[in-house]
Formats: structure tokens, sequence, C-alpha cells
């Protein structure tokens, strides 16, 4: 059984479009999931959400997608979001069909799959919080013994950082973020074979000029937008 992950894809069409583009190259994956954060940043979140949704793709809510919620519901203020996040959910407004609105509102804070005798705990944050916790490379999980002791894996995104950790009978991945990398690795997603136990971490391609283009087009060439997507290692 071999799963595929990806976290925080953040409305860049460009990236995910080369990531699906790998779907057909790599045929050994049984089934695919999304650790939230389709929203926020960038502008192509409804065509990904169309293509996750249409597709079955096991996804979990991301604190962004609950942001863009919270607006719908009036529990938060556009000018608020813009501040901090750009123009992209003022889009998101204009281009979402009730069908990904109704998809959104239906995904749980967190998943367990299970595969015979594995229990695979995925969310966006933390097995603590959801939607807003971190789990860092150096993080002590320590806090997290007594709700994952009988899970295998505990699958979180998030922090935009890759990660493989251990501790205890636990393992404790990240895939990264494949729409705006952070941590100077490069946009990515995590293949975890459960046989094997074997993972490995995928870098994705994709023309960064043409979303440094939408920024441009859409938030006045805002330079943090841009500056993330080639950070480099520290």
């Amino acid at each position: 059984m071999k799963l595929r992950f990806f976290s925080d894809i953040h409305g860049n069409n460009y990236a995910f479009k080369a990531f699906i583009d790998g779907f057909s190259v790599d045929k050994t994956v049984n089934e695919t999931v999304f650790l939230g954060d389709f929203m926020g940043f960038y502008y192509g979140s409804n065509e990904i959400i169309s293509f996750c949704r249409e597709r079955n793709i096991t996804c979990v809510l991301g604190n962004h997608d609950k942001y863009f919620l919270d607006l719908l519901d009036g529990k938060i203020q556009l000018d608020h979001l813009r501040s901090k996040y750009g123009n992209s959910y003022e889009l998101a407004l204009k281009s979402l069909d009730s069908e990904n609105i109704n998809f959104l509102r239906k995904l749980s804070t967190h998943r367990v799959l299970i595969y015979g005798d594995i229990r695979v705990y995925v969310c966006h944050g933390s097995p603590i919080d959801n939607l807003e916790g971190r789990i860092y490379p150096d993080t002590d999980l320590s806090k997290f013994e007594k709700i994952t002791r009988n899970y295998k894996y505990v699958v979180t995104g998030h922090t935009h950082h890759r990660m493989e950790r251990h501790f205890g009978a636990t393992r404790f991945l990240n895939p990264g973020s494949l729409g705006q990398q952070r941590d100077g690795k490069g946009c990515s997603y995590l293949t975890l074979d459960l046989t094997t136990g074997g993972s490995t971490f995928h870098v994705v391609k994709y023309p960064i000029i043409k979303l440094e283009k939408d920024v441009d087009r859409y938030d006045h060439g805002l330079q943090g937008l841009k500056e993330v997507l080639k950070r480099k290692r520290s």
C-alpha cells in the first residue's frame, strides 16, 4: 500500500499542475491525501478544489480554508485577510463555485486512515490543535505522546517545512508545502510505502515566473508573495 501526501497548495495552480502531471508517471500510489490549505496567498484555488473533489482525493481542512469559510459567514473581515495575505481571498469570493464551497464545509479537521493493523493520523496542524498547531523539525514531540501512541504514523502540514522524525513507535511526517516552500528545499510532496516503511520526498518544478506575473497582476507585485517562493535554506 503506497500513499501520496501533499499540503499547503495555497492556490498555486502552476505547482499543482506540475504535481498532477506526475500522477501518470507513478502508477504505484494507491491513495492521495491532501493535508489542507487550498486557500490563501495565490489565485487558483477553485480549479484545485475541483480536481480534488471530482477525483475523491482524501482531504482535511486547513486553517486558511477555515478563514475563507469564516469570511463567508461574516466571522472575519476581508480587510484583515487582505492585509496579511493579499487579494487571494477577494478573488476566491468571486471564483469559488457552490459545489466547491460545500465541499470545503464538509471537510473534517482530521482523519484516521486504517490499513489493516496500521493506523495513520492526518491533519493540517497538530493532533492537539488540528488547524493552527505546528510541528517543526525541532518541536518537542513528547507533548503528543498520549494522543498519538496508537498510531504508526502522524502526517501533518502547516509549517511548510519537510520533516521525518520518530517518537517511540510513531513516525511524524510532513511533506512540506506544494505551493509555497519556506524551508529552502523546494515545493514538495511525500510518498509513503506502508509495506516497506519507505518514504520519499519529491520536489516539484514549476514555472515560478508565471506565478510571479499573477502576483504583479492581482497584488501589485507584493514582494513578500514572491520572495518566499525562492527562499534559500537557512
